[in-house]
């Protein structure tokens, strides 16, 4: 079943994913050196062992326009210092958002993948069991398997391979006749609307028809590759969305025309009770005709299963590799601050100022820079799994760029986590600070 083909498709969008996150770190990390590379050679000897120049005092833009008393002072001396420094602050900023994008990037897949779980096998396909048969059968063939203990409901249908063909463009697939009024079998749009089936005429998935090159109300050739083998043309009634696979559906009345048998079927979509399921399974096995039996929940278990293992280790890498840029980036920012600004907070130290007064100076400031890249990272990782679909398209599957609540917390808290234990170093470092070594330094 193309239902299998996840983790073929899964590995090539891992693989996408470690590529950008390496590609995007590298190159950040190359940028950054070469820029400071290029800062101090840049500098004369004279201009380098130069004092540096006290920084331009201006209002903040806060007490520009008007709110200059309703800030405390520690809080002006935090913002004041963003203002003054803005570059630094946002490639602190971006360095952070990358980190959490690239956990969103690394989770997103699950959601969508539970998104398409969801609409095909939830709204669409409602079967618990979809019965083949050997070969195509009277449709009152149905009436047996509803028989057996535990059926519930059963719906005919007949399956045919056949290649559509549109000028020089064909494609091989199978032609699913279903019923009109189906309960197990439904079509869907893109508003994930129930689609009602036409009397005559067929639908194929938006992927099918955009590859084809066919427009609604055209005609395709239908070339049957079994039975007569006949080549017939039939309408395109509509499109339908259909996350998985490229086929086409017709009224099973119509298909039977079509292929010029009687009423006929070789596909049975049974609802079970579930209390009652291994009954029916022991019942089926004695009807001769029946070829195969999947059941819709012992698949999704065994791929439920495999999928969790997979997401717990991929997951758990770029996760990790997400924590060691955050915890990087944050730690580089708050060490150079204060390298930078430890005469000005010896000098507090030393007029009374406690050292969690202090440390508030630096880790408001992280803080603050903190809170600025959750929003941009979130948007960032929702972009960069746009690019990761984009780069992983296939025909067979269509996967949504669908990042629940869920990945985006999960995110936030990583990232904030190694944030917050950057700045629990910071402030073990300003506790330890040598005043009487700091404020010697500066004479």
């Amino acid at each position: 079943m193309e239902y299998f083909r996840f983790p073929d498709h899964r590995a090539r969008l891992e693989g996408w994913v470690i590529v950008l996150a390496i590609g995007a770190a590298a190159a950040a990390a190359i940028g950054a050196a070469r820029l400071a590379v290029r800062s101090a050679v840049s500098l004369s000897p004279a201009e380098a062992m130069r004092p540096a120049s006290p920084a331009r005092f201006r209002p903040l833009l806060l007490e520009r326009i008007g709110l200059r008393n309703r800030l405390p002072p520690a809080m002006s001396m935090v913002l004041r210092q963003l203002e003054r420094r803005p570059l630094r602050a946002l490639s602190t900023v971006l360095g952070i958002a990358a980190a959490l994008a690239i956990v969103v990037v690394g989770m997103f897949w699950r959601d969508a993948l539970d998104y398409m779980i969801a609409v095909q096998f939830d709204m669409a396909q409602r079967a618990d069991v979809e019965v083949t048969l050997v070969e195509p059968a009277a449709s009152r063939m149905r009436h047996e398997i509803a028989a057996l203990p535990g059926a519930l409901r059963v719906e005919a249908a007949r399956s045919a391979a056949v290649r559509l063909v549109v000028g020089h463009r064909s494609y091989r697939t199978a032609l699913q006749g279903i019923p009109e009024r189906g309960e197990l079998r439904r079509l869907l749009d893109a508003d994930l609307r129930i689609v009602a089936l036409p009397s005559e005429g067929l639908l194929m998935t938006q992927r099918l028809a955009r590859r084809l090159g066919v427009r609604v109300g055209e005609k395709v050739v239908v070339e049957l590759l079994e039975g007569d083998r006949a080549m017939r043309q039939v309408q395109v009634a509509g499109t339908v969305q259909d996350p998985i696979g490229m086929s086409a559906y017709m009224n099973v009345g119509a298909l039977n025309r079509l292929l010029r048998e009687g009423d006929s079927s070789n596909l049975a979509s049974v609802s079970v009770d579930r209390a009652r399921a291994d009954a029916f399974f022991a019942a089926l096995r004695g009807l001769p005709r029946v070829a195969t039996a999947a059941s819709k929940r012992s698949m999704l278990d065994n791929f439920r299963a495999t999928m969790a293992r997979n997401v717990l280790v991929f997951t758990g890498i770029l996760t990790a590799f997400a924590l060691v840029i955050a915890l990087g980036v944050v730690y580089n920012s708050a060490r150079i601050a204060l390298a930078e600004r430890a005469w000005e907070l010896a000098s507090l130290r030393v007029l009374g100022f406690t050292s969690m007064e202090v440390s508030g100076l630096l880790l408001w400031e992280l803080a603050i820079e903190l809170a600025l890249a959750l929003p941009v990272g979130c948007t960032l990782g929702y972009g960069l799994s746009w690019l990761v679909v984009q780069l992983t398209h296939s025909d067979l599957i269509e996967i949504p760029v669908i990042v629940s609540a869920r990945t985006y917390a999960f995110a936030a808290v990583a990232v904030v986590a190694a944030g917050v234990a950057s700045a629990s170093i910071v402030r073990r470092r300003v506790e330890r600070l040598d005043l009487v070594g700091v404020l010697k330094t500066r004479e």
